[in-house]
């Protein structure tokens, strides 16, 4: 009986590990999130087709996490410069549970020029998210990944 209740107190804690260490953080033992970046403030991607880079200079909270998300978002052309007049949008997708959000997409309303204020949404649980930054959505083939892990 007693390794039963050590069993349940090791699983409820969240942040002690098999070996008998402490992580020192609470952690979601349900979350994997095997190949997610680690957020930090202007963290960037470049794509492949135009040249355009797209970085994520605040994103609330921080890092990016289950519940309500804002991000702003910039993006410059090769050479620097702001890239405007994009009709951007983010999609968060979950690969390891094979579902996004609804609404699929949010939008980012250009302020400053290359400047971009994405619409909040809601991530839903915790894990691994993948976030598709559509840079041209009528043809989708503009885009960049960013894969963050929400702990919840």
């Amino acid at each position: 009986m007693r390794w039963i209740t050590a069993l349940f107190l090791v699983g409820c804690s969240g942040h002690v590990q098999l070996d008998g260490s402490d992580s020192g953080a609470p952690t979601n033992p349900n979350t994997n999130c095997d190949g997610a970046e680690t957020y930090v403030a202007g963290i960037s991607q470049t794509s492949d087709v135009s040249g355009l880079t797209v970085a994520i200079p605040e994103a609330t909270p921080t890092p990016p996490d289950v519940g309500d998300d804002h991000w702003t978002v910039t993006v410059t052309d090769p050479v620097g410069q702001p890239a405007t007049g994009l009709d951007l949008r983010i999609s968060p997708w979950m690969p390891l549970h094979g579902h996004g959000l609804v609404p699929v997409s949010y939008s980012g309303t250009e302020g400053d020029p290359g400047t971009y204020d994405v619409q909040t949404f809601r991530l839903t649980m915790p894990g691994l998210w993948e976030f598709k930054v559509e840079l041209d959505p009528v043809d989708g083939a503009d885009t960049v990944l960013f894969r963050f892990c929400a702990q919840g």
